[in-house]
């Protein structure tokens, strides 16, 4: 069901070394930290860099959240998988699957409905919960329970034009309402509510992060639309997907107007359209400098958490009299360079 979040559990360090495929523990002697990623299409494929920062500097979030395809890789992430299985999977389905997935998006025709199932009989948007079936992780559980990391999912209310978190439940219903863009994809209906993506209330939400940890670390993917020089204008749906990210833009922009995460990465990825997910190579060479940044802001955030020991005070000996004596010592000194009167 969906809800307003509430405080979760505290995430359990782990005490021995990860299993293959597993994120590290976090080192006990740093600072917690809630991650958040954004919304932004096939721009958000560059949060496997981000996740790839967090296992290299041996980093566990306490607690996730995520709109769209935040979400979904906010999921895997949270599900225990590293950043290394999660690229490899990413770089399988998107290499493999390619054609099915233009074709699924492109296709009207019944034969696809009926052998895919992905399409509804009344129109010809595709289901998120169908695709989701091909795109997540087998080892992504379908109940938020089983997570290792507490997760925080966006969605909106399309009718009620409200933001709706789900932080309990079915993990996959979840992760389809947020990732449903309009036009390409087909509302997810939940208790008689209609639910779209959650970048059009909220596609950076690392407000929902306040209080869950020490550190609150935003990732923004939202971009910009891209311009072609060899184009008067953009085509019916390109225009469409562009005012969505115009809208997400504008509420970052504000939402970072009246507070901000104490690490802020915006990744320079407005050169992809939203549905290039074919350019995933491509969107990673670009975020890189991102990923170098991010990786020197944790850096420098764990250092200045670290608190250096305290010295002992050293044990008083013959050789080191106590202070009140040592002041006498000196009194007695300084009267006894005062000068003297010659007697006459």
């Amino acid at each position: 069901m969906s809800k307003r979040i509430t405080p979760g559990p505290k995430t359990r360090q782990l005490a021995t070394a990860p299993a293959a495929g597993q994120v590290p523990a976090t080192p006990s002697s740093g600072p917690s930290v809630a991650l958040a990623l954004g919304g932004g299409g096939a721009r958000g494929l560059a949060h496997v860099l981000i996740l790839e920062v967090f296992d290299e500097l041996g980093i566990r979030p306490s607690f996730i959240t995520g709109t769209s395809i935040g979400a979904l890789y906010g999921a895997a992430y949270a599900a225990g998988l590293s950043a290394a299985l999660i690229r490899a999977h990413t770089e399988d389905i998107l290499d493999q699957r390619l054609d099915l997935a233009r074709n699924l998006i492109s296709a009207r025709s019944d034969p696809v409905q009926k052998v895919f199932r992905l399409f509804s009989l009344r129109s010809s948007l595709l289901k998120p919960e169908a695709l989701l079936e091909y795109v997540l992780p087998s080892q992504v559980p379908r109940s938020f329970a089983d997570l290792k990391i507490p997760l925080a999912v966006v969605a909106t209310d399309f009718y009620a034009q409200d933001t709706i978190v789900f932080s309990d439940g079915d993990l996959r219903q979840a992760i389809a309402a947020s990732i449903a863009l309009p036009v390409i994809f087909q509302p997810v209906i939940v208790n008689n509510r209609a639910l779209v993506d959650g970048g059009l209330v909220d596609p950076l939400p690392y407000d929902l992060a306040a209080g869950k940890a020490d550190v609150t670390v935003a990732i923004d993917v939202s971009g910009a639309p891209r311009s072609d020089p060899r184009e008067m204008g953009p085509g019916a749906v390109e225009a469409i997907v562009a005012c969505s990210q115009i809208l997400q833009r504008s509420i970052v922009r504000e939402k970072l107007k009246r507070a901000r995460p104490d690490v802020y990465i915006d990744v320079d990825v407005d050169a992809f359209h939203v549905l290039e997910f074919h350019r995933f190579r491509e969107i990673l060479a670009a975020a890189q400098p991102a990923k170098e940044l991010l990786k020197r802001k944790l850096a420098r955030v764990f250092e200045s958490h670290t608190v250096p020991e305290i010295e002992p005070v050293p044990a008083l000996t013959d050789q080191s009299p106590p202070a009140d004596v040592t002041t006498r010592k000196r009194r007695r000194l300084s009267l006894s360079l005062r000068p003297r009167k010659d007697k006459t």
